[in-house]
């Protein structure tokens, strides 16, 4: 295990990660452990604290544990959603060992609805963008969000090239875009962007 803004990461070998993988839970979408890209979003927050409950949710979410920091860290109340259900227990065994609360469900983008997404304030998402299909689904997703009402979306990605080509049409598509440039050596070594669409302005 290791600690990172405040938070306990269990790693692979943790007796209660090998117990969830002899049980059968094995990710099917990338989501068999946690992705740096989420202390990227992190250390931004870091910088530029979130308001006590706001209302989150983490797409793609995987282990939870960019959700979890908010919810530790700020004290707003956190949702997640990820396409395979293998994942939630290592979510909730997080939640668990963090004490605090996130709860999370499976769905994939494009099954959040307007009426869904108007429960929150703002969409976070590390290391989403991977495949070319990607990058189109996730632009409907923010046009949704945006009708929706919800204020901020936040995508960090190590700039692979679906990533890149969700910016420019960010940008093409929106008003209000900010294209945040990290380096990281510690917790771990990470480097990428943060693109951030601000959905209060068309």
């Amino acid at each position: 295990m290791r600690r990172a803004h405040g938070l306990k990461i269990l790693n692979a070998r943790h007796k209660e990660i090998r117990r969830l993988k002899r049980e059968g839970h094995v990710a099917e979408i990338h989501g068999n452990k946690f992705w740096n890209s989420s202390f990227l979003i992190m250390d931004h927050l870091r910088r530029h604290p979130l308001a006590k409950r706001t209302r989150v949710l983490e797409i793609g979410c995987g282990w939870g544990l960019l959700g979890l920091y908010c919810a530790k860290r700020f004290g707003c109340r956190v949702h997640g959603i990820d396409a395979d259900a293998h994942v939630l227990p290592y979510l909730q065994l997080h939640a668990d060992v963090n004490e605090v609360k996130m709860m999370a469900e499976k769905k994939t983008f494009q099954q959040l609805t307007v009426d869904y997404l108007s429960n929150f304030d703002l969409i976070l998402g590390a290391d989403i963008c991977f495949w070319d299909e990607l990058t189109p689904v996730l632009i409907n997703l923010m046009n949704r969000a945006q009708k929706a009402g919800v204020k901020e979306i936040m995508i960090a990605d190590p700039c692979r090239p679906p990533f890149n080509d969700l910016s420019n049409k960010a940008q093409e598509r929106f008003d209000e875009v900010t294209v945040v440039e990290k380096f990281l050596s510690k917790p771990v070594r990470a480097s990428g962007e943060i693109l951030i669409v601000n959905t209060r302005y068309n």
